[in-house]
């Protein structure tokens, strides 16, 4: 947003595109410099600008120069096509400098030429193929492969299949560059084909209008889940939600209307449009290997993101007129009320897709616009081997062995949410043997299934709380105890009090860092004593996001970034990645943890028993931080300086 914001090159772009106008960018500008505020988010709330045609901006006109030099060579290409006459060319060159509009819109305002004939003259730039719209009817399987809102969203018409490659028509060479993500998204090879259009969206609309045929003739048909079981037939009870007034016949008025319009929702939801458009979000997120999936309401769409490796991505938006439709679906794949839009709400469901299992958890929540609707997508093949295949350097996987080899005491794992901390206990939970051991963890959710490990999952409404399930354990003759996380002061005290008589207790701390685990027991309540003889280690941690192998490249840092970063001066190289079709463009693929470890040596555990500040205790500790630990993942090429300082606090 703030480059946007900064760079005379994009404003001049976003005229040039006829996005917007000089003047409703100076009057924005100006307004902004008043209040300190943001020109372009007021363009945004305001409904002058859109997610969509600022994204559009900054993929397609920021290229090379001689790239940006081909597409401004329109002109001479339709000179030599004697389409236009030098001295049109020099009128409408001198036309453009004056408003600042595209070289062709110029042109069609003159009557010079038409929009087939710049389709050709832009083709032969590109050296791409151009098709007539009128000459290029769709075949019903390519458009069957596309959802209509992903077609509306990448501005490309589905015109033939042939074989696991998708024919699309664009109406810009620049759309070529998205139709990657779309690939990616739909599992295909797209080759794209140069048309004209006057409006594309309209075209595409038409084209469509068959599915909104098939969806209403479908719409009570019976619709099966992605993993192959039928769904099962909505049921809605609005006796509770729906405020009534009473009819001589003692039935509820605005009960029946409110059934009827919900009972219209769900087969609208069931129809083969919506059904297809959210197989396509979730074999999307799949294939791109996103974590979650947000569906946030937005004005007048509903924007789909991915979270990658960390970060959000936009993916796609759903139009105003689907969005009700697309959210029942995913309520009804997860066995939730679609009657109910005022209350958050959970539930969860299975996908198989390519030979992987997935559980998918969706959580609701009602905001201004709408529903928000996120899913978490849980790769049941993806539970760690052990603690190599974390990241630990070998100094401090040798130390988290030997504590986990320990027949009792309690292990904490630290970091915000998102950090991986899950996966991290699963990998010391892998390392006991489950023949031999009595192992049973009590989790909110159950996110992985573990053979040969007792799983509990937490239930608060009937009152099956940490604390409580907690205490019903201790009595099941158990070696070793997971506990999802300590949440509160009896959870605490009751974990402190397992390790100290016998088990082995895993949990999970939302701190910082290592040190600050001891500083956030004591704020819970627990006694210094007690947290220096139950406590064995803390393992701190983050997630950061790996160069990608594909592309990476030295560099030469500057002075000013190896001070931001804490590296010496006579650092001679780092490591970045350029950005290639296998990162997305990004230069990250993957992502690694970046740890600390706080084994509670006898100083420390003295320290700790003394009430030592916590910067006292990890200096006595010696302990290696998660920032060296970065700096060495930078000096081994593993992370680029920037996700150093997105990440850690310098």
């Amino acid at each position: 947003m703030d480059e946007l914001e900064q760079n005379a090159e994009l404003v001049e772009r976003l005229v040039k595109r006829e996005i917007l106008t000089r003047e409703e960018i100076d009057l924005a500008q100006g307004k902004a410099q008043k209040s300190g505020g943001s020109w372009v988010r007021d363009m945004l709330q305001g409904g002058k600008l859109s997610f969509g045609a600022i994204e559009e901006v900054l993929r397609y006109e920021f290229h090379p120069k001689a790239k940006h030099d081909q597409h401004m060579n329109l002109g001479r290409t339709l000179v030599a096509q004697k389409a236009i006459t030098e001295s049109q060319l020099k009128k409408a060159l001198a036309a453009q400098k004056r408003n600042g509009r595209l070289l062709g819109n110029i042109l069609l305002d003159e009557g010079l030429v038409t929009r087939d004939m710049i389709g050709q003259a832009l083709a032969k730039q590109a050296g791409m193929d151009f098709q007539p719209l009128a000459k290029a009817k769709s075949e019903r399987a390519a458009l069957d492969r596309v959802p209509k809102s992903l077609a509306i969203r990448y501005e490309m018409i589905p015109f033939r299949m042939e074989g696991d490659k998708l024919v699309v028509l664009i109406a810009h060479p620049q759309g070529r560059d998205s139709l990657k993500d779309c690939g990616l998204l739909l599992g295909l090879r797209i080759s794209a084909v140069l048309t004209a259009s006057d409006d594309l969206k309209v075209e595409i609309k038409k084209r469509y209008a068959y599915e909104d045929t098939e969806a209403r003739t479908s719409s009570n048909a019976h619709t099966v889940h992605l993993t192959g079981k039928a769904d099962p037939t909505p049921t809605h009870d609005t006796s509770e939600d729906t405020e009534t007034m009473a009819t001589p016949g003692g039935a509820s008025a605005t009960g029946e209307r409110e059934a009827g319009r919900f009972d219209a929702i769900a087969a609208e939801a069931s129809g083969a449009s919506v059904i297809k458009l959210v197989n396509t979000i979730l074999q999307g997120a799949v294939n791109s290997g996103a974590t979650d999936v947000h569906l946030d309401p937005q004005e007048p769409e509903m924007r789909i993101r991915y979270r990658i490796d960390g970060v959000l991505h936009d993916v796609m938006s759903i139009p105003e007129e689907t969005v009700q439709a697309v959210v029942s679906r995913v309520k009804i794949l997860s066995d939730m009320d679609i009657t109910e839009t005022r209350r958050p709400q959970d539930g969860h469901f299975s996908l198989d897709l390519e030979d992987r299992e997935f559980d998918v958890r969706v959580a609701t929540m009602p905001c201004f616009l709408g529903e928000r609707v996120v899913l978490r997508l849980l790769d049941q093949s993806s539970v760690l081997q052990g603690i190599r295949e974390l990241g630990l350097d070998d100094k401090d996987q040798k130390k988290l062995a030997e504590v986990i080899n320990q027949p009792y005491g309690m292990i904490l794992v630290c970091g915000p949410t998102g950090s991986g901390k899950t996966t991290t206990l699963y990998a010391c939970l892998n390392q006991k043997n489950v023949l031999t051991d009595s192992i049973v963890t009590l989790e909110d959710p159950v996110e992985y299934q573990l053979s040969g490990i007792n799983q509990v999952q937490i239930e608060t409404d009937i009152d099956l709380s940490f604390a409580n399930t907690l205490r019903a354990a201790l009595r099941q003759d158990i070696d070793v105890l997971l506990v999802g996380e300590i949440r509160d002061q009896e959870t605490a005290r009751i974990a402190v009090r397992a390790a100290m008589t016998g088990h082995l207790v895993f949990s999970t701390l939302h701190t910082n860092d290592a040190p600050e685990a001891i500083s956030t027991l004591r704020n819970m309540g627990v006694e210094s004593y007690l947290i220096a003889s139950a406590l064995t280690a803390v393992v701190g941690q983050r997630l950061v996001r790996k160069i990608c192998d594909d592309c990476k490249a030295p560099f030469k840092p500057s002075a000013t970034l190896l001070k931001s970063i804490g590296l010496p001066a006579t650092t001679k190289q780092l490591w970045r990645g350029k950005g290639c079709e296998m990162c997305y463009h990004t230069g990250n693929r993957g992502r690694l943890g970046i740890f600390e470890l706080l084994p509670m040596t006898e100083p420390v555990r003295k320290l700790v028993l003394d009430d030592a500040p916590i910067a006292q205790i990890a200096k006595v500790a010696k302990l290696r931080t998660m920032a060296e630990d970065c700096r060495q993942k930078l000096k081994n090429g593993l992370v680029n300086p920037e996700e150093f300082l997105r990440v850690i606090r310098t």
